[in-house]
């Protein structure tokens, strides 16, 4: 069977048109790509109101957007993320989930999610003497909705990301973590685990971090990377290689899915970056710098990009160009202002940050401060008056 490859609608702070999900949709066909999971935090029917069915329209709009996927060879995979507020003992809270996946089958998926991602490790206070733990508790719930929901749906796949969705969170090695071993005994196993590796935003993925957790749940695994994502970090943007990713955990895992930004131009050119990985099973930089070209990201751009790589690389001072430190105008002037895009649209807030920071360093004594002080927070611009006298 075909590893799920594609793309998480999966971030805080953004919440996307269906104008926009069709064309990365249509960006996802033509690039070979098969899945895209719907679980924006934003949604309030998704996750905060999630008791509260669906509008009409939206549930319309769903439909045709799951029909346009199977007819692309697309599996949209709605999602619901009930754990903020969920009660385990309650009977009309699981009624009401059961309610809601019934509305997404409607719509004519196949496959649905459970999110418990991002919420506390415990159980809550009114169920701590019906469980023994919180995975029981998951698991428990997932035989369940599993159970009643094939009933609505015979060929229903059914997806999880549990609380614990990294070893960041575990706490102790993943063969110690009562959570996770009662989710791999106790969860039929047709039910597929998200992961997002050795932490939320993981450095590397390997055949050997993946380890103990692809020795738990098998290929059961689907990896959810946030190497793109910048919700947690809303004036940074990281657009380098697919880097560090080792092909052969696809051999591992049921798939990989990347959760980036949610600007769609900017998705689309992290997705073309995905796709050449999963083709050619690297990532360099000539094969970034190709596919740069292909979406006319200009010169001026490439000669920074490294400020811009990923949450891993490291800048100093000293690698800001001196040609660059001697003349941030010129920089300005030929990418924030010359460049048209709809790419350098959706980047100018984060290219407008670079430019700032380069003229700060070049700015001295009285001029600095009162540059900074327009340009910047008032505490930020002080402790950067103190920095530089």
């Amino acid at each position: 069977m075909k590893p799920h490859i594609g793309y998480i609608e999966g971030y805080y702070g953004r919440l996307l048109q269906w104008q926009e999900r069709h064309v990365l949709l249509h960006h996802l066909a033509s690039l070979e790509m098969n899945t895209y999971l719907y679980a924006p935090k934003e949604d309030p029917f998704h996750r905060i109101q999630w008791r509260e069915s669906y509008p009409q329209i939206w549930r319309r709009e769903l439909t045709e957007f799951i029909t346009k996927g199977k007819q692309r060879g697309i599996t949209v995979i709605p999602a619901m993320a009930p754990g903020l507020s969920y009660d385990y003992r309650s009977q009309k809270d699981y009624q009401t989930l059961v309610t809601k996946f019934k509305e997404l089958l409607s719509c004519g998926a196949t496959t649905i999610a459970l999110l418990m991602d991002d919420i506390p490790e415990e159980l809550p206070k009114n169920c701590k003497t019906h469980f023994s733990s919180l995975g029981q508790a998951h698991a428990l719930l997932l035989q369940k909705l599993f159970k009643d929901l094939s009933v609505e749906q015979r060929d229903l796949t059914l997806w999880f990301c549990p609380t614990v969705y990294t070893d960041q969170f575990a706490k102790v090695p993943i063969n110690e973590s009562v959570y996770l071993q009662e989710l791999a005994t106790d969860t039929p196993k047709s039910i597929k685990i998200m992961w997002t590796g050795p932490r939320i935003i993981a450095e590397s993925l390997t055949v050997k971090n993946l380890a103990p957790i692809t020795q738990l749940f098998k290929e059961r695994l689907i990896i959810w990377d946030n190497l793109y994502a910048n919700d947690y970090a809303p004036l940074r943007l990281f657009v380098g290689p697919y880097a560090k990713r080792n092909p052969k955990i696809l051999d591992k895992t049921s798939g990989l899915l990347i959760n980036p930004t949610g600007l769609l131009h900017t998705d689309t050119f992290l997705l073309s970056l995905f796709a050449d990985f999963i083709a050619s099973k690297s990532a360099t930089k000539k094969q970034w710098l190709n596919i740069a070209q292909q979406f006319g990201i200009p010169k001026e751009f490439i000669a920074i990009s490294r400020f811009f790589w990923s949450p891993f690389t490291e800048n100093t001072q000293k690698d800001f160009p001196q040609t660059l430190q001697k003349n941030p105008q010129k920089l300005f002037d030929d990418l924030v202002v010359a460049w048209q895009s709809p790419l350098k649209n959706e980047w100018y807030p984060f290219l407008q940050s670079f430019w700032q920071d380069l003229f700060c360093l070049t700015k001295k004594g009285a001029a600095q401060r009162k540059w900074q002080s327009t340009h910047y927070p008032s505490a930020l611009a002080l402790r950067l008056d103190k920095a530089w006298k």
